[in-house]
């Protein structure tokens, strides 16, 4: 039950070939290594001050870490086809870390320092992080995913890369930004005696009222206008550019709007009264939320874009057994992927959840070898279909499924008998039935013609089948102790 030919016309992406990040050839690669090598110089002195104060240093980055294991996490499973080759992810949140973090102190001061003396010290503190921060910051986050581009531009295969990439690099700035910040407030307290509780208001502050609508959105954004430029190349270079500047100026505007005053009218309280969870969940949702629901949509039409691929790929495949149109529709989104599992686990049980999680793993694999090879009869192509296969007979024989079939014991490999002729001088000698074999390495048997179902039965190879019905490309097959069930017609091989 393969993708027809007519759903892709694209051409199909070479995702099997991840690329390092180690790449000494390319000039870029030594860019950021010599860029890493004087940021991170100069955050390892910052650290030797943060030292200072050990109960706030230690408690920032833990309190960092519980925020950004899952959010990264998040991240990388976004990626719902191609995933990037961890190197690069490191290389990523690196990026953003040290070098963007590194250079934009050094920067943000200057701009500063120049708009309070164009302007009044008043405004500068008012509107400065406004005007300075977002173009200096995502300049520099930015230039990272560039970075990344030319040193493995091969990873760039869509607009999705540019989200993930863009992404990590937001969430690397996001924990350095913020752990300098938990330092800043820990040392600033009366007698820095409580390193604590300043840490922790700060981290509710800018996490915990803030958290998604930061770097992540913003780096998130403009990744995604980059790669949209770099890899669209179908489209017309000015809506290419078009597109890239919307992104791009959408991030920028984002974070310009997040570092301004515009919503601070919504803390106003009065005096020596804190602002409520409320208000401080409103102001962030004033800010950030429009660019959140923009990523939000630009993210599924990336995943989408990734899901035609994926199509484009597996096309052709002669095995229907790999993946049929339905799984390949339950592909496309983390919530149809764990909607399959739940709901073989409700009417199969956990084993069966796990198993689909499996399947749905294995199918992707199968799409990055195939992206690697020309041939759809490469051993490593060939072995994936005999673990998809093996993974099908699996679902077929678990046990938590009421009503299982074992093909091996309910299905014999022997003749099918002659349909006897009918008495009567009218009668015709009616032919022979058409005897069918299953294919070799087996065919899994439905309950219906519905493939969304999960298959009853896997048949071996050589088991002999009489076709009693046809629906479309699905055929009901008896075989010959009178077991029936659904199989793809397409690949059963006539026995004459």
């Amino acid at each position: 039950m393969t993708a027809p030919t007519s759903q892709t016309t694209r051409r199909a992406p070479r995702w099997g070939r991840q690329t390092s990040l180690i790449q000494p050839r390319q000039p870029a690669f030594w860019l950021f290594a010599i860029l890493l090598a004087g940021a991170g110089l100069i955050g390892a002195i910052e650290s030797v001050a943060m030292a200072a104060l050990p109960t706030a240093f230690l408690l920032s980055w833990v309190l960092m870490l519980l925020y950004a294991v899952p959010v990264g996490f998040l991240i990388y499973r976004l990626d719902l086809f191609e995933r990037e080759p961890k190197s690069m992810l490191a290389g990523a949140i690196l990026w953003g870390g040290v070098i963007a973090t590194g250079l934009a102190v050094i920067a943000n001061e200057a701009w500063l320092s120049v708009i309070g003396k164009v302007t009044s010290p008043d405004f500068a503190a008012q509107w400065g992080a406004s005007i300075v921060g977002p173009g200096v910051e995502e300049t520099l986050k930015l230039l990272g995913v560039v970075t990344l581009f030319l040193i493995a531009s091969d990873e760039f295969d869509g607009v999705m890369d540019g989200f993930v990439y863009g992404a990590m690099i937001g969430l690397g700035f996001t924990v350095f930004e913020d752990v300098s910040y938990f330092f800043i407030a820990a040392s600033s307290a009366p007698g820095a005696v409580n390193q604590a509780g300043p840490v922790i208001d700060t981290f509710l502050l800018r996490v915990g009222a803030g958290g998604l609508y930061g770097h992540v959105l913003f780096t998130g954004l403009t990744g995604i206008g980059f790669a949209y430029l770099a890899t669209q190349r179908a489209v017309a270079l000015p809506r290419r550019i078009g597109v890239a500047a919307l992104c791009i100026g959408a991030g920028i505007a984002g974070h310009a709007i997040w570092n301004s005053p515009l919503t601070d009218f919504v803390l106003n309280t009065p005096a020596g009264v804190d602002p409520s969870v409320l208000q401080w969940i409103l102001w962030g949702g004033l800010k950030g939320m429009p660019f959140l629901i923009l990523l939000a949509v630009l993210v599924v039409m990336a995943t989408r874009s990734e899901e035609r691929s994926y199509r484009a790929i597996v096309v052709g495949e002669p095995d229907p057994m790999v993946v049929s149109d339905r799984e390949m529709s339950s592909l496309g989104s983390l919530w149809a992927r764990r909607s399959a599992r739940s709901a073989a686990g409700r009417l199969h049980g956990p084993l069966a959840a796990r198993l689909v999680g499996q399947l749905h793993a294995a199918q992707i694999e199968y799409a990055l070898i195939r992206s690697k090879t020309d041939s759809l009869a490469d051993p490593a192509l060939d072995a994936q279909r005999l673990k998809i296969r093996w993974i099908r007979g699996q679902l077929a024989g678990t046990p938590y499924m009421p009503t299982v079939l074992n093909a091996r014991s309910v299905v014999a490999p022997a003749p099918i008998p002659a349909v006897a002729p009918s008495r009567g001088p009218a009668a015709a000698s009616p032919a022979a039935p058409v005897v069918f074999l299953v294919p070799p390495g087996g065919l899994a048997a439905w309950p219906t013609p519905d493939g969304s179902r999960l298959p009853i039965a896997i048949l071996p190879p050589g088991v002999q089948l009489v076709v009693e019905a046809r629906l479309g490309s699905w055929a009901e097959v008896r075989a010959a102790n009178g077991w029936r069930g659904w199989v793809d017609g397409r690949v059963l091989a006539d026995r004459r």
